[in-house]
């Protein structure tokens, strides 16, 4: 809003014909103070915004009107940095995305701004719901609903087939791929659904055609997660094996392997693919494979090493994204408190 409101001040004082001087005059300042304004330096103090709205003709809501982008701008950041959204700026964010669905321009990202917005939402009940259920169960441990909801807060596993089948996901991306056959990500969502669901064949013959428009690690990778579900084991691991011998330089590679070593309770060699992943990333790094060492440190108990993984997904967090704050940060500083209180109850 700084941005917005000095250069509103700007276009309004120039249209009036002013300069900054004569602009402080009227409004008893300094011209360095306007200039602080329109450089974004400074916003006007509220007393004065009367004064200064009456003087450059418009209403102090037309003063502080915002352009599209930067509504945008503001949703984006509520979404990506915020733990909880108040019910003021969710109903906001929500109506301007809905009046923006009709604007050809902006029409795409504002409706994947809704659905993140209400995952976002989602995720705030989920976390709630937890909290109460774990409450819930203090107080009647054998009592199954609560078991029920704690699962269902956390997003846990629910072994029932007729729930927990993917047959809806798959039937939309089998009519996706068929009509986007050349977007090769879709074909690996769907190899995700069929290997979940163990049908390996479909699998199979999906990974034929992805390997047809996009020659890559993926072959070996899916290649060997279906052999793992058809229960080869061997076969498997030989062409996770050959992954990384054909692909030695693709980061993206290694810590696919170590993916499937953390699968297989294979800790020890996981923490050594995800971290030759991790040394072969470019600039900025994703903090994937540091977490996945801290969750594998956090298994083994060994609490001191997966708070020092933590630190350093905050120091990258801000060497290479320039995050210090906001949930991302939060959530990782609060995993290390947690560790640091296990520690601390092992100890006593």
């Amino acid at each position: 809003m700084n941005i917005e409101i000095g250069k509103k001040i700007k276009t309004l004082r120039l249209q009036k014909g002013m300069t900054q001087e004569e602009l402080a005059t009227k409004l008893n300042m300094s011209s360095q103070a306007i200039s602080k304004w329109e450089n974004n330096v400074t916003m006007p103090d509220i007393q004065t915004l009367p004064s200064l709205s009456v003087i450059l003709g418009v209403t102090i809501d037309e003063l502080f009107a915002l352009t599209d982008d930067t509504h945008i701008e503001r949703i984006e950041n509520m979404i990506y940095t915020e733990h909880f959204i108040s019910n003021d700026d969710f109903n906001y964010a929500e109506k301007f995305l809905k009046e923006k669905r009709n604007d050809n321009e902006k029409k795409s990202q504002c409706i994947t701004l809704l659905a993140e917005l209400h995952i976002h939402r989602s995720n705030e009940h989920r976390e709630l719901a937890s909290h109460y259920a774990k409450d819930a169960l203090i107080l009647d441990p054998n009592k199954k609903s609560n078991h029920n909801a704690l699962r269902d807060g956390e997003n846990g596993v629910m072994f029932d087939w007729n729930f927990s089948n993917n047959h809806k996901l798959i039937a939309y991306y089998k009519n996706f791929v068929s009509n986007h056959p050349d977007y090769w990500p879709a074909y690996k969502w769907l190899m995700n659904y069929f290997i979940a669901d163990g049908r390996c064949t479909e699998a199979r013959e999906t990974l034929e055609k992805l390997n047809t428009i996009h020659p890559s690690y993926l072959y070996q990778l899916y290649g060997g997660l279906i052999y793992k579900e058809e229960g080869n084991l061997a076969e498997a691991l030989a062409l996770w094996e050959q992954m990384t011998d054909l692909y030695p330089d693709e980061w993206l590679a290694w810590s696919s392997r170590g993916d499937c070593m953390a699968k297989l309770c294979r800790y020890d060699e996981a923490i050594a693919y995800y971290s030759k992943g991790y040394e072969l990333q470019p600039n900025p790094k994703y903090s994937d494979s540091l977490e996945a060492i801290s969750h594998i440190y956090e298994i083994q108990g060994k609490y001191d090493k997966a708070i020092e993984k933590l630190h350093e997904i905050i120091t990258l967090l801000e060497s290479d994204w320039k995050i210090t704050e906001g949930k991302t940060v939060d959530y990782y500083k609060g995993e290390k408190d947690n560790l640091k209180r296990k520690m601390l109850n092992n100890t006593v």
